[in-house]
Formats: C-alpha cells, sequence, structure tokens
C-alpha cells in the first residue's frame, strides 16, 4: 500500500524592523511581496520571483527528496523599515489561521521569516507567528523555521518549532540553500526523528558592520559551530541579532540541536568564544572628510585604486530611508570628479524626471517635502540620462536572480558626479541598478551606495576590502550605537557598556 504523501503548510512574514524608522504600513509590504494560496506556488516558478528566496529553495529542496504535497498559506515580506503597522499583522496572523485550518489535515509546516520584527504595539510578533504554526500543527507534528542571521531569537520563537535555520553567510547568498537544509531536517522529522535544543543569549549588541561572513569574530564563531556538525549535532544556527529592534531580544544567540550532551556542550563553548572575543564587535569608521578627500583624489588620476564609499548609516537594508546627505553634500562640495552614487530616494525628484524625460536639464530639491538635520534639502541642476520603472532583476549577490522594485528611477547627472534616484527604499546591493541604466561601473572612479554590507556580493567584481570604506556619516543605522536613545533593549550589553564589571561565570 503507498503511503500518502505528507502535506507541508508554507508560511511567512519578512520584515527587519528597525525601532528607530518610520512604521512600515500594510501597504509597504503589499507592495513588496504579498501572495496567498496557489498565487505563491506560481510566483515561486518564476525565473526571477519577487519573494524571499527561501520560498522557492525550500520547494525545490522538497521536491528532489521525494514525494509531498506543497500547501501554500500566505507569504509576505517588505524591505526593512520601521515598526510594523500593528493592524497589518493581527489581520495576517488571523488569515493564516483561516487558511490553515481550511487546509487541514497536515503533516507539518514550514516557516520563512527574518526574525527580527517588532510591531507598533507588540515587540514579539514572530514569536506570536512561531506559536500560531504550533498550534496548527499541534505537538507532535514537525514546525521548522529559517530566519536571517540578523534574527532577534525570543525564547516563544525557540520553544514553538522543532528547528531554526539561520543563514550562514553576511552579505545573504545562502538563503536557498538555508532553505533546503530546513526541508532536510523537515525530512527527518517527518520519519519520527526529534532533537533537543540548547539556547543561549549572549549580552552582545554587536554592530552590523562588524558581522561580515568573510572574517570576523563572528564568522569564527559560525565556522566553529559548523565543524561539529555530525550526527549527534545535526544543526548549528549563530544568530547575530539586530540591536535596532530596541527590544529585550536583540543581540547574539546560539541555538544547538542533537541527542546527548554535544549540543549543550557546544552552545557553551560558542558562547563563550563569543564573549572572549568581544573586543573584535568594536567599530572603526572613516570620517567623513577622510572619505571625500579620498574620492577627490581617485577621481583626479588614473593611478591607484577607485574606491568605494559605503553610506552604512543610511542603509535601507536595515530600515533606514535612503536620503541622507552628508555624503552627498560632500561630493558636491568637493566637486569630485567621475563619481557614482546610488540609490538616492526621492519619490517627487524621479517623478519630475520622467516628466521632463530623458535629455532634460532641470533645477530639483532633494528632500523638499522630508528634509531633517541628517536629509537636508539639497538644491541642484541635474542632467536626465535615463529613466526606467524600476523592475529589475537582480545580477549577483543577494539580489541575483530575484526581482527587485524601485519604483520610478532615474540616472542623473550633476557635475561630476552621477546618480541613480529611485522611489523606494532598497539598498544599493547589485550593479543591475546601474547598469540597467546603461552605466558601466568601470569607468568611474568612485561610488558611493546606500548600503551596509550587502553591497559587497555585488560589487566585489569591481572593489576588493581594501578599496572600500565605511563612512560615519548620519542615520537611522549608523553602527555607532551609543548615538541612539535605547529603551528596551537589554542593559548591560557589549559593546555598548563595555566598562561594565562582567561576571567571569556568565556562561558556566
Amino acid at each position: 500500500m503507498t503511503a500518502t504523501p505528507p502535506r507541508i503548510a508554507i508560511l511567512g512574514i519578512h520584515l527587519e524592523a528597525n525601532a528607530f524608522a518610520p512604521i512600515t504600513t500594510g501597504a509597504d509590504f503589499r507592495e513588496s511581496c504579498y501572495f496567498e494560496g496557489e498565487a505563491m506556488l506560481a510566483e515561486a516558478a518564476k525565473l526571477a520571483p519577487a519573494m524571499p528566496a527561501e520560498i522557492p529553495g525550500f520547494i525545490a529542496a522538497m521536491n528532489t527528496t521525494g514525494a509531498w504535497e506543497p500547501v501554500p498559506i500566505l507569504i509576505t515580506s517588505c524591505e526593512p523599515g520601521g515598526p510594523a503597522e500593528q493592524a497589518f499583522i493581527d489581520e495576517t496572523l488571523a488569515r493564516m489561521r483561516q487558511l490553515l485550518t481550511a487546509a487541514e489535515p497536515l503533516d507539518g509546516i514550514y516557516v520563512s521569516n527574518h526574525g527580527a520584527m517588532i510591531a507598533t504595539e507588540d515587540t514579539d510578533p514572530d514569536g506570536e507567528l512561531y506559536a500560531l504554526a504550533r498550534e496548527a500543527a499541534g505537538p507532535d507534528r514537525p514546525v521548522v523555521a529559517t530566519v536571517d542571521l540578523h534574527a532577534n531569537i525570543s525564547e516563544r520563537m525557540a520553544d514553538s518549532v522543532d528547528a531554526i535555520v539561520s543563514y550562514r553567510t553576511n552579505p545573504h547568498v545562502d538563503q536557498a540553500e538555508r532553505a533546503a537544509e530546513a526541508a532536510q531536517l523537515m525530512r527527518r522529522l517527518l520519519a519520527g526523528e526529534r532533537f533537543d535544543k540548547s539556547f543561549i543569549r549572549l549580552p552582545i549588541a554587536a554592530p552590523p558592520v562588524t558581522l561580515l561572513t568573510a572574517h570576523g569574530a563572528y564568522a569564527d564563531m559560525i565556522a566553529e559551530g559548523q565543524r561539529h556538525i555530525g550526527p549527534e549535532v545535526p544543526l548549528v544556527s549563530v544568530v547575530a541579532g539586530f540591536a535596532f529592534a530596541d527590544v529585550p531580544e536583540a543581540g547574539m544567540s546560539v541555538l544547538t540541536y542533537g541527542t546527548g550532551q554535544k549540543p549543550q556542550e557546544l552552545a557553551s563553548r560558542l558562547a563563550h568564544m563569543a564573549w572572549e572575543d568581544r573586543d573584535r564587535f568594536r567599530v572603526r569608521l572613516t570620517p567623513l572628510d577622510e572619505a571625500i578627500r579620498r574620492a577627490a583624489e581617485a577621481g583626479e588620476s588614473d593611478d591607484g585604486d577607485a574606491v568605494c564609499l559605503a553610506d552604512v548609516a543610511d542603509n535601507p537594508g536595515g530600515g533606514a530611508r535612503g536620503n541622507t546627505t552628508d555624503i552627498l553634500e560632500g561630493l558636491l562640495a568637493a566637486k569630485v570628479q567621475r563619481a557614482l552614487f546610488g540609490n538616492f530616494v526621492d519619490p517627487a525628484v524621479a517623478a519630475r524626471c520622467h516628466e521632463a524625460g530623458a535629455g532634460a536639464r532641470l533645477q530639483v530639491v532633494f528632500n523638499a517635502h522630508h528634509a531633517d538635520a541628517d536629509g537636508r534639502a539639497v538644491a541642484a541642476e541635474l542632467e536626465v540620462l535615463g529613466l526606467s520603472d524600476g523592475n529589475i532583476v537582480g545580477r549577483r549577490g543577494i539580489c541575483q536572480g530575484r526581482t527587485v522594485r524601485l519604483g520610478l528611477s532615474a540616472a542623473v547627472r550633476i557635475g561630476g558626479l552621477t546618480m541613480v534616484v529611485c522611489s523606494r527604499r532598497v539598498q544599493c546591493a547589485d550593479p543591475a541598478f546601474f547598469e540597467h541604466f546603461g552605466l558601466d561601473i568601470g569607468t568611474f572612479r568612485s561610488l558611493t551606495v546606500k548600503s551596509r554590507g550587502h553591497f559587497r556580493a555585488g560589487f566585489d567584481e569591481f572593489f576588493r576590502h581594501e578599496q572600500i570604506l565605511e563612512v560615519d556619516a548620519g542615520g537611522l543605522t549608523s553602527p555607532m550605537l551609543e548615538r541612539y536613545p535605547w529603551r528596551r533593549l537589554n542593559r548591560p550589553s557589549w559593546p555598548l557598556d563595555a566598562d561594565e564589571d562582567w561576571p567571569s561565570s556568565m556562561f558556566t
């Protein structure tokens, strides 16, 4: 007698929420990614789907590991931003519950989730999502989740699911691989295996620029965890956390799964390793005036390397608005030549460029309607080089093979500066954002990107690590954490409270 293929529900919400940024509305989610039921499977099957890469990755891996029946529920995601509108979260969770009930019987649930979401009222909506999935699955059917490595893991999240699989790359280029790992674990759980869990949260709120996985203390932790993967420890997730959520759960966590004493021993070992290396989580940025000088020198000569200025404090990939002007004003004041800049978010300027048409020259004011201390009003005369609807298929890194929606966009020239202006907050992480305007990145001597780190996987064919300057400027994602009015973040926390008298027995 042939066994019935397992029915696995697929659902998720993705938002990395910055407590200091403007509210993320339901309209923001729906404009970015919102699919229910069969529309999820149809989008996942596209060559360049406009959804988190985990969804097609999980489906593909399940397809290759045996018979099964996907039960698509709901997936929604949005570019990182402020706290999610509570009404949208409540409506979405209620809709998920309704669809899960209608989909019974189920054999398991896969949750695709960022893991660092807050809402305008609820500080742990991810935990609410996981609890909903467990309620629908009951105590015995497996629930497996994948999270971004910037997730803030709450006890409710950890206790509600059988396994949490986190990314292992930053820039994030392994979403599909981690979804495939989740599928493999799902198969093992469906076959009857169960894992014991060890969960340790460390008092480390690491600034995001210290969390690259090519090198550094965090990279070493991940490598050490993976070195012990085997029959006793099938899964290790070293989760960096996202301090800007400003919640008690924010910070670095270690999750190990397996049998016997080894998972617990390994979790303790990794926690001690992070704490002993804590000084490596300090931030070192390039002063603004030095960064502008380096760009100006590069623009005047073909000798030496071109430079890449990373505007890490205004990273839309961490909830920032993409419209601060410290670097822009510096480049214009210094009359820097052969400079490329992206993406500057100003829907009004982008719309004016579309009205005027390619080749037009016009006077504009950036931030005319929403200027503040970091994003000042900047008047400029520009030439419109090219126009786009902003629907772009990513070529490299985090955006590769995915449809990215910049909204109405324009390439413009202001003196020696060429800039992409867009309408939606999307970090500058892919060369395609320039190339679809016909801009040849290799002909410029400096590139400014509004991105914290994901640009590295997109632009590494143009800039080595030594050519990148992480600039100390203003914005909602500055890694200088001492500049923020923290309200809920657990204190003391390293490196904010580096002078605290920390107990030596913290993890024993």
